[in-house]
C-alpha cells in the first residue's frame, strides 16, 4: 500500500509521531509524507517550539522550589547548629551563675573544674545534644501542622 497520506491524517497523527508512540510502518509514511509536504513540516515544527515552550515553563516553576528547599535545609542546619553550641553553653552558665553569685570563684571550684573537665565537657556535648534534638523535633511538629492547615 503506497498511497500518499493526505496532510490532514499526519495533522492527526504528529502529537503521536513526536511522542514516538506510532508503528514502525506508520513513522515511515509519516517520515516520507514529512519529507514531500511543507504544510507539515511547518506543523512539526510548531509542535517542536510549542513542547520547548511548555518544557521550559516547566524548568522555570521547579527550578525555585528546589531554591526554596535547598534554603531551607541550610537554615535547618545552621539552627540545629546554634541550637547546640547554645545547649553546650548551659553547664558552663550554671557554674558561671554560681561565680556571679558569690562574687569570686573559690578555689575549691578551680581544683573541682581542672579536676573534672572532662566531666564538664561531656555535660556540655550532651546538653547541646538535646537542646538539637529538641530543636529538630519542634520543627517537624512545626511541618506537620502546617501540612494539616494545607489539606
Amino acid at each position: 500500500m503506497n498511497k500518499r497520506l493526505p496532510c490532514y491524517i499526519v495533522s492527526d497523527l504528529l502529537p503521536l509521531y513526536q511522542d514516538d508512540i506510532l508503528s514502525e510502518q506508520t513513522k515511515k509514511d509519516i517520515d516520507k509524507h514529512l519529507t514531500e509536504c511543507r504544510e507539515c513540516q511547518k506543523k512539526m515544527a510548531a509542535m517542536k517550539t510549542q513542547l520547548d515552550i511548555q518544557n521550559t515553563n516547566v524548568d522555570l516553576k521547579i527550578n525555585p522550589l528546589k531554591k526554596v528547599r535547598f534554603y531551607q535545609k541550610i537554615l535547618t542546619v545552621l539552627g540545629a547548629v546554634i541550637a547546640f553550641i547554645l545547649g553546650a553553653c548551659i553547664p558552663i552558665a550554671i557554674l558561671g551563675f554560681t561565680v556571679l553569685e558569690r562574687g569570686e570563684i573559690a578555689a575549691y571550684q578551680i581544683e573541682r573544674v581542672k579536676g573534672l573537665w572532662y566531666v564538664l565537657t561531656s555535660w556540655s556535648c550532651a546538653s547541646g545534644i538535646v537542646v538539637c534534638v529538641i530543636y529538630f523535633l519542634l520543627i517537624l511538629l512545626i511541618k506537620k501542622i502546617i501540612k494539616k492547615k494545607g489539606k
